[in-house]
């Protein structure tokens, strides 16, 4: 099994700021546009267990590592909720005037 660490890591990031990172929607379609651009925005980190997670996540008690992805989460929810692709954005377009 090949697994990018980055992608369970940015998942994990999500889900815990969730709440303060103001998406306007999050449906599946918004959730996974977040994440694709911010993988687009780091450098994959393959392993071959889940077992293995543990060292990824050991550099993320770096502060400024945790930050910066961080960063990179909150650009890409801002991108998506300025511009939703799902089935929301005509709704939630139609709630902002």
């Amino acid at each position: 099994m090949l697994l990018n660490a980055k992608e369970i890591l940015l998942k994990e990031i999500l889900n815990q700021y969730l709440n303060q990172l103001n998406m306007i929607c999050h449906c599946e379609k918004c959730m996974e546009d977040v994440l694709a651009i911010s993988l687009n925005q780091v450098k994959p980190q393959y392993i071959t267990d889940i077992d293995k997670i543990s060292y990824s996540k050991s550099e993320m008690v770096d502060k400024q590592k945790n930050t910066a992805m961080l960063v990179i989460l909150t650009e890409a929810t801002s991108k998506v909720s300025a511009f939703p692709r799902c089935e929301n954005r005509l709704l939630l377009n139609k709630e902002s005037y």
